[in-house]
């Protein structure tokens, strides 16, 4: 039975890696805030479950994701970042 989670661990964990590619590609999230944060703090507890349980393919699987949202939020962040000062910039020089 531990290695149907560890193949769907597998699964869960390589979902998230296109959002990511075309995250870094574009230097853009298309992910919206409220499903990034929510996904970033289901992860927190995920992982400290995992952890406490001492489940192997949730640790890996939920650790995994925790970081391709890192990586999502980094960009949102930076590109809601540079938004704001072109916004600014435009502003200042005409």
């Amino acid at each position: 039975m531990e290695i149907i989670g560890y193949i769907g661990g597998a699964f869960l964990t390589v979902s998230g890696v296109p959002e990511v590619i075309r995250t870094v590609k574009d230097k853009k999230a298309h992910i919206g805030w409220n499903m990034l944060v929510l996904w970033f703090i289901g992860e927190i507890f995920m992982v400290i479950y995992s952890i406490d349980a001492k489940i192997m393919p949730l640790i890996i699987n939920y650790v995994f994701n925790f970081f391709v949202v890192i990586v999502m939020l980094a960009y949102k962040i930076r590109y809601l970042y540079r938004r704001k000062m072109n916004l600014t910039l435009e502003h200042i020089i005409p």
